[in-house]
């Protein structure tokens, strides 16, 4: 079964179209990680105690694309996920983006 940690551990180290560096960080609250498909995954814990993480997808230049999860059952452009579990699903859907 993957773990967050998994992610981070293939995730990579880009240079973006405005010569930023964009690489896969997670810090337990708050990370990025980047996709060799041109796509960040952006994990936020919450504070809300209605939901333990967001995760939303945006690309290397740091846009954020609120209509790309959509075909996954999500109306506002994230991901809400209860458990570590849920959000390794909705990295492995953003790792499977074109």
């Amino acid at each position: 079964m993957m773990e967050i940690k998994d992610f981070v551990a293939k995730g990579l180290t880009v240079i973006n179209s405005m010569k930023e560096v964009r690489e896969t960080t997670f810090n337990g609250v708050s990370g990025r990680i980047v996709f060799p498909n041109g796509w960040c995954a952006s994990i936020v814990k919450r504070e809300d105690n209605k939901v333990q993480y967001s995760v939303a997808a945006c690309d290397y230049d740091g846009y954020f694309d609120w209509n790309v999860l959509k075909p996954f059952g999500t109306d506002k452009g994230i991901i809400l996920c209860n458990s570590e579990q849920e959000v390794c699903r909705a990295l492995s859907i953003i790792e499977m983006l074109n």
